[in-house]
């Protein structure tokens, strides 16, 4: 069995402030933490974070920062699983379930599988996977619209690309990932029908979600025919579009969080999933004992999908240009609505 990377965190309010403790396992059967104190109205959740880990700056960090602002909404004590690779999944899954957890989330397209096999073992685990899907009815899945966070990054693009060539990365070549690009490449056209956009994916695995080097290259290939903003969904490889783009000569539309930080005026704009609005508000029904199965899609309009603009790129777009999108966005966030 792989082995699991495993945080153990109590948080709360308390006059002794947080207790934090980290705890490194290898997991070759079924294996128990020695028992962490909590109190009665505490809520224990587990969360097995997508292949990749922390440190992405994009999908995990995102989560983890939900897992952060539970201390905001009372006491909890959130363990955390970075299973490494696919494999690793549902015995983590398994590792939460069998400890009767309040709360287990799994993070990720990936997790599907090991998700359903779950859920199936423990019908009375309630189980929440984020950003994909699987109908039991112990199982919550919430979606976000990244297809309408696409258009609206397409929006961003149309409007601060000079020489109307933008570009769009993709990791894994999949459905989902197609989404992304059909609603930039759409929100380029609403805004200019003459853009051109380029569009590369980085392979047909998972493991295309964890090639930055490869990122890297297809970032130079485009700004070669002339990209000067590229948007991207590629996961960990992303940080290797954006180390390209400081030789390369371009910008990046980060995505899943806010990547400005990873390369200072080198990122005007990210595509957010509130993966953190997302667990905060399953671990608040949770609390409420008001669980049930099936899907949320969250939007623009309930704060699950956000185009966060970069502080250091603020002279980007004119004071018309941030009027126009301002518009597209009261339209999207209507159209929603409808």
């Amino acid at each position: 069995m792989p082995s699991l990377l495993l945080a153990t965190e109590k948080t709360g309010k308390s006059a002794g402030g947080i207790m934090k403790l980290r705890v490194f396992l290898m997991i070759f059967a079924v294996t128990f933490l020695a028992a962490v104190a909590v109190s009665a109205d505490t809520m224990r959740v587990g969360v097995v974070l997508s292949i990749g880990g922390l440190g992405d700056e994009s999908f995990n960090d995102a989560a983890y920062q939900g897992i952060m602002q539970l201390r905001k909404e009372g006491d909890y004590v959130v363990e955390v699983v970075e299973p490494g690779s696919i494999s690793g999944i549902e015995p983590a899954l398994r590792y939460f379930c069998q400890r009767d957890m309040d709360m287990v989330c799994a993070v990720g397209i990936f997790a599907n599988d090991a998700v359903r096999r779950i859920a199936a073992e423990f019908p009375e685990s309630r189980i929440v996977l984020i950003d994909s899907v699987v109908t039991m009815p112990n199982v919550l899945s919430i979606l976000f619209d990244e297809e309408q966070g696409s258009f609206y990054a397409g929006a961003f693009a149309a409007l601060s690309s000079k020489s109307d060539i933008v570009g769009f990365l993709g990791g894994m070549d999949s459905p989902v990932i197609a989404s992304f690009e059909r609603g930039f490449t759409n929100g380029v056209k609403f805004v200019k029908p003459q853009a051109t956009v380029l569009s590369h994916y980085i392979g047909s695995t998972p493991e295309a979600f964890d090639m930055p080097e490869k990122a890297f290259n297809l970032g130079m290939d485009m700004a070669k025919q002339g990209a000067d903003l590229i948007y991207h969904a590629s996961g960990r490889s992303g940080l290797g579009l954006i180390q390209a783009s400081r030789r390369g000569n371009y910008l990046v539309i980060g995505v899943d969080s806010d990547q400005s930080r990873t390369a200072p005026g080198k990122v005007p704009a990210s595509m957010v999933k509130r993966i953190d609005n997302a667990l905060v508000k399953a671990a608040e029904i949770m609390r409420k004992d008001a669980f049930a199965g099936g899907i949320w899609t969250m939007s623009l309009q309930d704060h699950g999908i956000e185009l966060v603009h970069s502080r250091f790129n603020r002279d980007l777009l004119n004071a018309d240009a941030l009027a126009r999108l301002k518009e597209i966005e009261e339209f999207l966030m209507y159209k929603t609505a409808r």
